[in-house]
């Protein structure tokens, strides 16, 4: 990826986490990798490993883990593992229909992350903490069709399977292709852009 980050001081909330541990859960191998890579303590009452999803964890601790699932799985791995997001990490409430589900995805991205301690968006003030990147919503004029443009330091199969599960929650048939000719983060680039139709 050419987009660099510094992940000093940013965090990930657990709930985040938790939806790759359940994408993951069969092979126990890359859960225990997870574990140990997150430094976890919590343990469950047979005394496993657990993740807290109301604590947060370093963020450039968890970011290899993506590298791990990629060499083991693939990338049907990774947007697996994506496609888990919508259904354990926080968004914003009232979302009503795929507008509203597409354009959260960025919201809802710096909701569960903090840095230095505070929240990178604020739902009273509206304010984002920069430092992450984005999922950039465009909706295309009277069409079932909308843009999105990436430039966050996630995989970009793992983004395709979390925008695909997203918008599928509200139009189960929707569809997701990759924009070719404007780069791919895979091949080093700062961004990717996909279409999402229904």
């Amino acid at each position: 990826m050419s987009a660099s980050f510094s992940f000093t001081g940013i965090q990930v909330k657990g709930a985040s986490i938790y939806s790759v541990v359940a994408a993951i859960n069969t092979f126990s191998v890359l859960v225990n990798d997870l574990m140990q890579a997150m430094n976890v303590q919590t343990r469950d009452a047979s005394g496993a490993l657990m993740i807290d999803t109301n604590a947060w964890y370093d963020l450039d601790h968890y970011m290899p883990v993506y590298k791990k699932i990629d060499t083991l799985l693939g990338g049907r791995g990774l947007e697996k593992v994506g496609s888990f997001i919508p259904k354990n990490a926080e968004f914003p409430p009232n979302i009503q229909d795929i507008h509203g589900a597409l354009a959260s995805i960025d919201v809802a991205f710096h909701m569960n992350h903090r840095k230095d301690g505070k929240p990178m968006f604020n739902p009273l003030t509206g304010e984002m903490t920069e430092g992450i990147g984005h999922y950039r919503y465009q909706p295309v004029a009277g069409k079932n069709e909308a843009l999105l443009v990436c430039d966050n330091p996630c995989p970009c199969r793992f983004d395709q399977g979390l925008i695909k599960g997203m918008a599928q929650r509200f139009q189960p048939q929707a569809t997701l292709t990759h924009v070719p000719d404007t780069g791919c983060r895979t091949k080093g680039d700062a961004s990717c852009t996909y279409v999402v139709t229904w």
